[in-house]
């Protein structure tokens, strides 16, 4: 088997990240095939560029992490799918783990789990309860799922067995500018919001007045992210800001409809 043509999907969302676009999509050479969901309410420099890279590109407008990785899922076609976000990159080491699993077939059903990195204004973030980071990444196409979750999406491979095959690493350059972090935090908290309102949860002004200064606590205190110097004070302050801005939601939400 040719390793620059593993039977591979690499599977990928993309909506303004023009960039990330241009940057990743040629590391990805070794994959069959790129299968990206573009959001039409996005810049359209990031579909262009996509397709201009050999990418297999669909439109579907965002409704949800879960849900839109379940739509991308279902446009892969080979055994093995590659799960990424447009902010990472695979360490050079990775590729010949891919290929190793890749060479086993996908007659039974498996997964491998990535370690990731996390940067944060340009920086790894070693502690705040960001590190040691393992997720499931590489999975057979076949028994695979994504939930419906709006926001931090799992999958699920059914009857999988877990595979260690060498070494599989991830960076993820997010957070990379001040206007990224404040984007993230009111985008996340939204979405974190939409997310507990659907399982039924509820909030009240205690909420909203404690939970933000225990998250900073957990964070920065008892998950050491005083270790990552000034860069895990502003991490954790904006954990907690994001923590805020969620449950404030919630609670206006509990005002406007509160439950029958």
């Amino acid at each position: 088997m040719s390793v620059d043509r593993l039977p591979i999907s690499v599977l990928l969302l993309a909506r303004d990240e023009v960039r990330d676009v241009e940057d990743l999509l040629p590391a990805l050479a070794f994959a069959s095939e790129v299968v990206v969901v573009w959001d039409p309410r996005g810049d359209r420099a990031a579909r262009d560029a996509a397709e201009r890279m050999g990418a297999r590109v669909f439109e579907r407008t965002f409704d949800g992490f879960g849900p839109q990785r379940r739509f991308a899922l279902a446009q892969c076609t080979q055994d093995w799918v590659l799960w990424l976000d447009a902010d990472e990159r695979l360490a050079p080491e990775t590729l010949p783990t891919l290929a190793r699993a890749a060479g086993l077939g996908a007659e039974r059903p498996a997964v491998l789990l990535a370690r990731r990195t996390t940067e944060f204004l340009g920086r790894p973030i070693h502690w705040c309860g960001w590190g040691d980071e393992w997720l499931p990444r590489l999975f057979t196409r076949a028994g695979a799922a994504f939930d419906d979750a709006p926001v931090h999406e799992r999958v699920r491979v059914e009857g999988a067995r877990a595979l260690r095959l060498g070494p599989f690493e991830i960076v993820h350059r997010s957070y990379r500018t001040w206007d990224d972090c404040v984007s993230k935090m009111v985008r996340y908290a939204h979405a974190n919001a939409e997310k507990a309102w659907r399982a039924g949860r509820r909030a009240s002004p205690l909420d909203v007045a404690v939970r933000p200064p225990l998250r900073f606590l957990r964070q920065y205190v008892l998950q050491l992210g005083f270790l990552d110097g000034a860069h895990g004070l502003l991490l954790c302050a904006f954990a907690a800001a994001q923590v805020f801005l969620k449950y404030a939601e919630l609670w206006t939400r509990s005002r406007e409809r509160p439950p029958a």
